[in-house]
């Protein structure tokens, strides 16, 4: 009986301490796993706000666009997020890496908010590298430069393209982006016939392209300007619709700075006349919903504002 005794003693001693021992461990593990992960958001959120310093230097004032790459020192995730609300509504980007810690992915970390920047992509990318393009949009004064962003293991492949197209593409040697002979996993852009991943419809004769496109799957979107049409190739057209909103708000704002220069410029002897039309390109680029509206009530007036200024001795943009 004693002998039994001590054993019962002795092996509860050792289960005490090893349940205890568990306990501590677990306890331990967690607050690990809390602190990482806490690490984890704040490096997330600062990577974002870096994210949005080093584009400054992609974005361009000149008439010409510039290519870039960008590299992240592990599998990350960006997230693109557009605030159509507002004066200027808003661009918001965040970003989660991954880790071999814990979850391989957790939640981005709190998104930075840009009111200047435009950003055309998916709303979730993943990748180590990606490849950037930024190009200015005028309609008809220059009201933003454009930033495209695709990750690097993502091709795309266009298919007959204009000659506008196609030698600005070979004029900036966009990497992963080929004209006609087309690698087995890049997706196609066509501009005849159909059945492609994205379906280009060109509209009419005008000194810019202008027309839909259509991704499989998804809306059909409208652009004008080639600075627009790259954005409905790289952006999602959720994303896209948005930044449209988003431009053109930006250009009733614009509409009115140049309106206030022209009535300044009239008692100097450098009169424009484009007061009224001024006025009244404001108020329907602020009013617009969608893409559609772009090229159904905007591009003529787009069009005839440029015709007129640049008819004139003291132009005004």
């Amino acid at each position: 009986m004693i002998k039994n005794k001590r054993a019962f003693e002795f092996s509860f001693s050792w289960l005490f301490a090893i349940i205890v021992g568990a306990v501590i461990i677990f306890l331990a593990i967690y607050a690990a796993n809390k602190f990482i992960g806490t690490e984890r958001v704040k490096q997330d959120t600062e990577l974002g706000k870096e994210l949005g310093i080093i584009l400054l230097p992609i974005e361009t004032d000149l008439e010409t666009a510039k290519t870039s790459k960008i590299s992240f020192p592990f599998e990350t995730r960006l997230y693109n997020d557009c605030i159509s609300s507002n004066v200027f509504g808003s661009q918001k980007i965040s970003t989660a890496t991954k880790s071999g810690i814990g979850n391989a992915w957790e939640n981005p970390g709190f998104a930075s908010t840009f009111y200047n920047k435009y950003i055309f992509s998916e709303k979730i990318l993943e990748g180590k590298d990606y490849f950037v393009f930024s190009k200015p949009f005028e309609m008809p004064f220059k009201i933003a430069s454009l930033i495209y962003l695709w990750p690097k293991d993502e091709q795309f492949c266009f298919v007959a393209p204009p000659n506008e197209i196609q030698e600005e593409i070979t004029d900036l040697q966009l990497e992963n982006i080929f004209i006609d002979n087309c690698p087995p996993k890049a997706k196609k852009v066509c501009f005849t016939g159909s059945g492609c991943d994205i379906d280009v419809n060109l509209l009419g004769s005008s000194s810019e392209i202008r027309g839909s496109l259509k991704r499989k799957y998804s809306n059909k979107v409208y652009f004008e300007t080639t600075a627009l049409f790259y954005g409905a190739i790289f952006a999602e057209p959720e994303i896209y619709e948005c930044q449209v909103k988003r431009l053109m708000k930006r250009a009733s704002e614009l509409s009115l700075i140049y309106y206030t220069k022209s009535t300044l410029l009239s008692p100097k002897g450098c009169s424009s006349n484009l007061e009224s039309s001024l006025i009244y390109y404001a108020n329907q680029t602020f009013s617009i919903n969608n893409s559609l509206d772009l090229i159904s009530y905007i591009s003529q007036d787009s069009d005839s504002l440029r015709r007129r200024n640049n008819d004139l001795d003291c132009k005004l943009f």
